[in-house]
């Protein structure tokens, strides 16, 4: 049986006010065709469906599609929620969607949805484990000492389930699961302090393969066949240095005797999304010549930019190639290296790329710490030119150049000439 673990989709997420839509729908409709090219039967989603517990009604329109497609397709689709689905929402009309081949498990009531299916080697079952803190399970399991703990209450959890060693069992959990006291690799803006919801990764030790959801980084946690398939996209910059990819899963026959996930071989099939994420350094001039560059390629020009790796290595890939050509379409992050800021530098830099969503220098600490250049002459002889000119040699160290002193006569003009005619437009105006 071939099965493709995915979680994390966070449909209906904005990245910097940006809608991830379009985004999400395309790749979406990538992960149906490499479960189609790779002939998978059941597609695994471990949570965090959607981005909001009361998703948009666009969301849930992007998922019903996703769900269509997937059952026309013949995939048998399982799909727990995540701490940022409602539980009850995702659980909505479960009896009809379970008759499609869709299971939705219902709100933990104190045992784990379970659902067996059948190949050639036998049966396999799928536990359906939704996103739990210790205080949905305490009241089940009341001689059990939980407290705070959550690796206590999952072990409660799943110690109550009736497992048959002798069949494949796969979970799907949507947990933050750490092994040997390390956590998994994630972005900085995953992390959050103490550390109390972790879940040791041997409460899993039952079962042959655990579809994780819950951390964006794909990766193993203390041995191969417990894995998180991370999101398949990338919804931060700080997630910029991650690689997307889907896990797909074979489960082949489990003989009497045979060490717990033994019969799971597995692959990382790689995602080339409709945008990347990447972050960008150097100065305005760079950028902007990298941008107007055939292709909008993000190598050469003296910048650097996170996340694209060796331009010749990614032209061995024909879909990494696609990505590196159309990489002025990409949502970026840019840290300009000039020397002082830069006017309209953000218009200039849509230009070349629209999509362009952060901007910042690095020398922001240089112009904080640089010592005030004293002002040595009268103001009251200083026009508004003079003025703004002294005060910006102060904070900077610099005087104005040519360009900048154009840009501020321009504005300085504009601004006195409206003040001039008053807030009604009046030629008389206001003192």
């Amino acid at each position: 049986m071939k099965v493709l673990h995915v979680s994390d989709l966070h449909i209906g997420k904005r990245v910097n006010g940006m809608s991830m839509l379009d985004d999400q729908r395309y790749i979406l409709r990538q992960i149906l065709d490499i479960a189609e090219n790779h002939q998978v039967s059941v597609l695994l989603i471990a949570g965090d469906i959607y981005d909001k517990a009361s998703p948009s009604a666009e969301a849930v329109t992007v998922f019903d599609a996703f769900l269509t497609d997937a059952v026309a397709a013949g995939l048998r689709v399982l799909a727990i929620p995540g701490n940022h689905d409602s539980a009850e929402r995702i659980a909505y009309a479960q009896g009809l969607l379970e008759k499609q081949g869709v299971c939705l498990p219902p709100v933990y009531a104190g045992t784990v949805e379970r659902v067996e299916l059948e190949d050639e080697h036998g049966p396999v079952e799928f536990w359906l484990l939704p996103y739990l803190k210790p205080g949905d399970v305490r009241r089940f399991f009341p001689d059990e000492e939980i407290g705070d703990d959550y690796s206590a209450a999952l072990r409660a959890v799943l110690g109550a389930c009736a497992i048959d060693q002798g069949k494949r069992n796969v979970v799907l959990s949507h947990q933050l699961v750490t092994a040997y006291g390390t956590a998994p690799d994630r972005a900085y803006d995953e992390i959050k302090l103490g550390g109390m919801d972790n879940v040791d990764v041997s409460v899993y030790d039952a079962f042959d393969y655990v579809a994780l959801g819950h951390v964006h980084r794909p990766q193993r946690v203390g041995r191969d066949t417990v894995r998180y398939s991370g999101s398949p996209l990338k919804y931060s910059f700080s997630e910029a240095r991650y690689d997307k990819s889907v896990a797909l899963v074979e489960l082949g026959g489990k003989k009497p005797g045979d060490d717990v996930g033994e019969c799971v071989s597995f692959e990382l099939i790689p995602l080339v999304p409709l945008h990347d994420v990447r972050e960008v350094r150097g100065t305005l001039a760079d950028v902007l010549a990298m941008g107007a560059a055939a292709g909008g390629s993000l190598a050469g020009a003296g910048v650097s930019a996170g996340g694209v790796g060796d331009a010749a290595a990614l032209a061995d890939d024909a879909s990494a190639t696609a990505a590196v050509r159309d990489a002025s379409q990409d949502y970026l992050h840019i840290t300009l290296s000039d020397e002082h800021p830069q006017l309209d530098a953000m218009a200039k830099i849509h230009e070349v790329f629209p999509n362009a969503m952060m901007l910042d220098y690095d020398n922001v600490t240089v112009l904080i710490d640089r010592p005030q250049t004293p002002l040595t002459a009268d103001p009251d002889s200083m026009d508004t030119l003079e003025l703004f000119g002294a005060f910006y040699e102060s904070q900077v160290g610099n005087p104005l150049d040519d360009e900048q002193q154009d840009f501020a006569r321009k504005l300085i003009a504009k601004v006195e000439d409206s003040a001039a005619k008053g807030p009604d437009g009046q030629e008389e105006g206001a003192k």
